[in-house]
Parts: structure tokens; sequence; C-alpha cells
């Protein structure tokens, strides 16, 4: 049995004094999704366009209309699986432009014939949303967590982690990384990450210290890329495998038909990350017509951890918004409304760090409990 903080006038009053300066921070009111997770969600950046024309204000338009088309198929593509994607008409022009909010201008050059840009291209995320549940196609409502990326890359008896290699650098550079469901990031090199993990550790894809060096970049988990390149009975090939380590997804390989190491290296990449994004979205898709309430108690042996817990539903874009409904110890209770079906906030709250369960009739929400 579980005793709340009415049973226990020591905690009440040094709890009371706690939860009054916290309620003065506004840790303690309704919290909504951030806008930052969807402003990212629904902006397509680093578009390139290279127009010639006759005029350069012809040039301009010319690429402003490939920018908008280009930025609204990549984002169709980040949010909605393939199927819910071939359910969607051809949109004109006219229409595209109704779903973007803004165009930043990033970098910008212009001749009297030539124009060349790099843009941002801003939706409307309700209007969007509204385009996909027209034709019912589930779609994400947030971006994914971060991922920290380690490839390790053979060809013949050179091995490379952390070295600089020319053809891993060019086949990187033709890869979109950034307008993903997921945040790709790359470790920077320094000593103690090297030190840390080594080729034959991320070429066998074994996790080691790899999620410490994750937490540097505040992301959580990493995804390990294992590749050769080498000559196969046919010309040369690419064989690769890959682990993520949340969740344990793992894969493998083979580019047979690539023109040079770059392009095959490129292919691969890209395999890759659709890969994790889809299983990401899979997870993750939403109808925006379902959705409900959840009471749950929640561990308050330390306000360290009720406040972890609290910072952690933040960060889920499925939680519309919660609210603490009695603090004890070593319970408290925390009310929260969520959009779609339980099971996706359950793999939900997973990927945030937390854990929805069963604690005799009621729910338990707590920090996920990682296996060993």
């Amino acid at each position: 049995m579980h005793k709340y903080f009415r049973n226990s006038t020591v905690f009440q009053l040094a709890f009371a004094i706690l939860v009054s300066l916290m309620l003065l921070a506004g840790l303690f009111v309704p919290v909504q999704a951030g806008d930052d997770r969807t402003d990212r969600l629904f902006t397509i950046r680093d578009i390139k366009v290279d127009e010639v024309a006759s005029r350069a204000s012809q040039a301009r338009e010319t690429a402003l209309e490939k920018a908008e088309m280009q930025a609204y198929q990549t984002l169709i593509r980040k949010l909605a699986q393939e199927d819910g994607r071939q359910r969607l008409p051809e949109l004109a022009r006219p229409e595209i432009q109704a779903l973007i909010t803004a165009i930043e201008v990033v970098e910008e050059q212009s001749s009297s014939r030539r124009y060349l840009a790099t843009l941002n291209v801003r939706f409307e995320p309700n209007v969007v949303s509204d385009l996909l549940a027209k034709y019912n196609v589930p779609h994400v409502l947030s971006t994914g967590q971060g991922i920290l990326v380690l490839h390790g890359h053979k060809r013949g008896l050179t091995e490379l982690l952390w070295e600089q290699d020319q053809a891993v650098e060019a086949a990187r550079e033709r890869v979109d990384w950034v307008n993903r469901i997921r945040g790709y990031v790359f470790p920077r090199g320094e000593i103690a990450e090297r030190a840390a993990v080594t080729f034959g550790e991320v070429q066998t894809l074994s996790a080691g210290e790899v999620k410490e060096i994750a937490l540097r970049y505040d992301v959580r988990d990493a995804l390990l890329i294992s590749s050769e390149w080498t000559m196969g009975a046919y010309g040369p090939e690419l064989s690769y495998r890959y682990r993520s380590t949340d969740g344990g997804m793992q894969g493998d390989g083979i580019i047979d038909e690539a023109p040079d190491e770059v392009t095959g290296l490129a292919s691969m990449y890209e395999n890759v990350l659709e890969t994790i994004d889809s299983a990401w979205r899979s997870q993750l898709l939403v109808d925006t017509g379902t959705g409900g309430e959840i009471i749950a108690l929640v561990p308050t042996t330390s306000l360290d951890v009720l406040t972890n817990i609290q910072a952690r539903l933040e960060d889920v874009s499925l939680v519309r918004e919660f609210r603490t409904v009695e603090i004890g110890l070593p319970f408290s209770r925390i009310a929260f409304s969520y959009t779609g079906r339980e099971d996706q906030l359950v793999l939900a709250l997973r990927y945030a760090g937390l854990d929805l369960g069963s604690y005799g009739r009621e729910r338990l929400l707590g920090p996920r409990t990682e296996a060993k």
C-alpha cells in the first residue's frame, strides 16, 4: 500500500514548499506540444535551385516553382508511408502554394539570366493535416528522436571509422540528412570518442559505449553501420549491415550495380535511412480523429524523478497536455490527454524513455527500464 502526503506531515510540509516553487515556475500547468518540434517537422530545409532563362526574373520564378514542388514532395515523404502517399492526388502549383506559409532565402545569387539559391520552405501544419485527412492518409505529428550515426567502412586493407575519406565524405554530401523524420548527427571524432569506440566494435555492430557518446550530442541512441567495398564475381559491390540501439532494429544488404564506390555508399545511406524512418513512422502514424485521457501513478521517490517524467512528456508529440492531479510519496498522479491510439501512445512514450504499464488496477508511468 502506498501512502499519499496527507498521511505524512513531514513530507507534506517539505513537499508543499517545493510544489509552491514549481507552481511559480509554471512546472505544473498544462503543457502543450512544443511549437519548435512542429516547425521542424513542417519545414523543409536546404532546397537548392539553379535555373537559367532569358531573364533573371523568369529564372527566379521557375526556380521557386520547382522549389515549392520539391519541398512538398519531400514533406509528404517525411510525414506519410508510401501506401498513404499513393492515395494523394497530384497538386497544381496554386494548391501547393496554399499549403506554404513562408519561403526563407538562405543564400541567393543572380545574374542577367541565372538564378541560384538555397531555400527553406515552411508549411502550415493544420492545412497540411487537413489535406492528408481528406484522403485518409495517416501521418506523424512530430519529428522523431535524434540518433547518432557511426559508420565503419572497409576498402581492401583500409579500415575507416574516425579517419577522413574522400569517398565517404562525397557519399554523405549526396544524401539529405536534414529533412528526415529523425535527426541524424555525426560525432566530431574527439580523442575520448576515438578511445571509447573502435572500428572492430562498429564492424560487429557492438553497442559498447556508443550510447554514452550519443548523450554528448543530446541524443539517447545510435545507428551503427558496417560496410565493405569489394570485388565480387560480377564486378565491384558494397555489402553492409546496420543496427539501431533503440529497439534493436537491424538489417543488411548488397549493392552490386553501383558504377562507383561513392554511388554505392550514397545508395546504402538512403536505403538504411528510409528503413529507419519508415519504421519510426509506422509506430507513430496518427489518426487525428482518435485519442483519450489517462490518469497514471508516477514515482515520486524524489522530486527529480517527477520533474524528469514531466520533461519527457513534453517531448511526446501525441501528448496534447498534462496536469498533476495529486502529489504523494512514493507515488503521485498525472493526468494527460493524447491523440491517436493507446498502443501508439505506449510506443511514443517508450521512445521518449518512459514505460506505461499497470500497477494493480491503476496505470503506472515511469522511466523506461533498459534491458540488460
